[in-house]
């Protein structure tokens, strides 16, 4: 094997162990969401060459910015878990049911960013992708919007009204 892609094997073992020993039970979470972030990113990238859009320094740091707020978004459902678990039921205030703050926040930062990967790489090349898998993500993202009860009714129809409820699908 090249010496070059055993580096890289290492490299990404080692900063997945160290995530998941520093995170713990979120280590899966933080790894879901930063390759989200990535392949948005490099998706977004591919489309500005292939549409002429091209780059400007001032849409780097709003889009930098708008991806630290991602993590930021994440760390707090995981404060939230820790915070309910440990501090709220023994003060006798109880949040509404047993909500995973965390993974709710995860699902949805993975579901937008797949979204944007998704419209990225359709209009890089409408050849390449198709289109309704983003309207299909778009279903997922409001089932989340909605709420744990909504969730699970709608979750509960036959799959053909799902896809009823896409366009085009």
């Amino acid at each position: 094997m090249n010496t070059y892609t055993n580096f890289f094997k290492w490299l990404i073992a080692a900063i997945s162990g160290a995530t998941a020993a520093f995170f713990g039970q979120y280590g899966l979470f933080f790894v879901l969401v930063a390759v989200g972030v990535v392949l948005d990113v490099v998706t977004g990238l591919i489309k500005a060459k292939a549409t002429g859009e091209g780059l400007s320094s001032e849409k780097a740091k709003r889009g930098f910015w708008r991806k630290m707020s991602l993590f930021a978004a994440l760390f707090f459902g995981m404060f939230l878990d820790y915070a309910s678990a440990a501090v709220l039921v023994h003060a006798g205030v109880s949040l509404t049911g047993d909500t995973p703050f965390a993974l709710i926040i995860c699902a949805y930062i993975i579901i937008n960013e797949a979204i944007s990967v998704a419209e990225n790489l359709y209009l890089a090349n409408p050849d390449s992708f198709p289109r309704w898998i983003a309207e299909r993500l778009k279903v997922a993202k409001k089932q989340v919007e909605r709420g744990e009860e909504d969730t699970r009714r709608i979750t509960s129809l036959p799959q053909s009204a799902l896809y009823d409820a896409v366009p085009g699908a």
